[in-house]
């Protein structure tokens, strides 16, 4: 009785390996066809088409078609008898080939997918730096605005055309200030030379006076790669274009004015 389990035993055992070959042959890219002619070839070691699709059950059309997929993975050939194609299966090393093969193709398309992955990132960025912009509409708006200027605790330089965020916001711009001084925050501000006098002295505050041609209807803050234009109107508003190039273009025309 023990006896008559050995070869049970071997039989399951072999079974247990057929299938795992059969799992990682689909892993590698067998089609279900191509690993049960592929098998049965490693077993009858030669056959032909008609054979082949007799003893699987495979349509002869289907064998014809995996033994040629087989032969393209170079994991079969056939040599011509009495001209009828006996196909063979080439070693099972010959399957570490193919795995270094898929592995240069996973290599391949994961630096591939990564530059791809940069490329975008970067076309991203470089949509968002072209242009972003947004328009903010009275004191709440304009409120919003002032206080991402604090929060991005960058030099602010201010080109003035009125004196008006002291009017319009009386304790908000002494808060504001306070703000800006507490996170160290340096301001340089251009005004018309009517104010002059009327400018009041802060810490971290410079003030430079111009000739009134020098100045616009509107107010152009420059912080960061910020620029925000406000028009001081009954309901003010502001525009606010974020693009590190803009910013840069009204930087240097603040420069030239400081320095004149």
């Amino acid at each position: 009785m023990g006896c008559g389990l050995v070869p049970q035993h071997f039989y399951q055992l072999r079974m247990y390996f057929v299938v795992m070959l059969e799992e990682n042959l689909a892993k590698l890219g067998f089609s279900p066809s191509e690993v049960k002619v592929y098998l049965h070839l490693l077993k009858k070691q030669s056959s032909y088409a008609n054979r082949i699709s007799s003893e699987t059950g495979i349509n002869r059309t289907n064998v014809y078609e995996a033994l040629d997929r087989l032969s393209s993975k170079g994991v079969a050939c056939f040599v011509t008898r009495n001209k009828v194609k006996w196909f063979e299966a080439k070693p099972p090393n010959v399957l570490c080939a193919l795995i270094q093969e898929k592995e240069d193709e996973l290599r391949e398309t994961k630096e591939n997918l990564l530059n791809d992955i940069i490329k975008i990132k970067k076309a991203t960025a470089l949509q968002k730096e072209q242009l972003e912009a947004g328009i903010f509409v009275g004191k709440n708006g304009l409120r919003m605005l002032f206080e991402e200027m604090i929060e991005t605790a960058k030099p602010i330089s201010l080109i003035a055309s009125k004196y008006q965020f002291k009017s319009l916001f009386k304790h908000y711009f002494e808060q504001w200030h306070s703000k800006r001084i507490a996170k160290g925050i340096k301001q340089r501000s251009i005004f018309p030379k009517r104010f002059q006098g009327i400018a009041e002295k802060r810490k971290l505050l410079q003030f430079k006076f111009v000739e009134d041609r020098y100045t616009s209807p509107t107010s152009t803050f420059i912080y960061d790669d910020s620029c925000i234009f406000i028009q001081w109107s009954k309901q003010p508003f502001a525009v606010r274009i974020q693009n590190k190039e803009i910013a840069k273009s009204h930087q240097n025309y603040f420069n030239m004015l400081w320095k004149s």
